[in-house]
């Protein structure tokens, strides 16, 4: 994860936005907004609200360079950034899943039936 803080400012630095306008639609005091890009870490909802005002998604912040996950053999890319995911199944779990699977299938086809049976009266 990258330190937060250094990284905004060099964002800021590169787009040319004005760190007093920043401050001020954040509501808060330029000292204040100088310590927060000095610091690697950050509130999250306050991450949020600078991204929006500088345009850029928060993201960025987060990218650790591995774009899609494998999970049985799917794949996943998350929307907004990065996603990285680790599943533990056991044999047991698998097997416990399709016999539930298998009983809400024949409780379908009970249900059709009848409900087949049930026009033709």
């Amino acid at each position: 994860m990258k330190k937060i803080g250094p990284e905004l400012d060099r964002i800021i630095t590169e787009k040319g936005v004005i760190k007093k306008n920043v401050a001020e639609k954040l509501g808060i005091t330029p000292t204040y907004f100088s310590r927060l890009l000095k610091s690697e870490t950050m509130d999250c909802l306050m991450l949020d609200n600078i991204c929006r005002i500088i345009g850029v998604s928060p993201a960025i912040f987060f990218d650790n360079g591995e774009s899609t996950v494998n999970i049985g053999g799917a794949n996943a890319t998350s929307v907004i950034g990065n996603a990285s995911a680790i599943v533990n199944i056991t044999q047991g779990e698998i097997s416990a899943l399709r016999e539930l699977l298998a009983e809400k299938e024949r409780t379908i086809q009970i249900l059709l039936q009848k409900s087949g049976q049930n026009r033709d009266k």
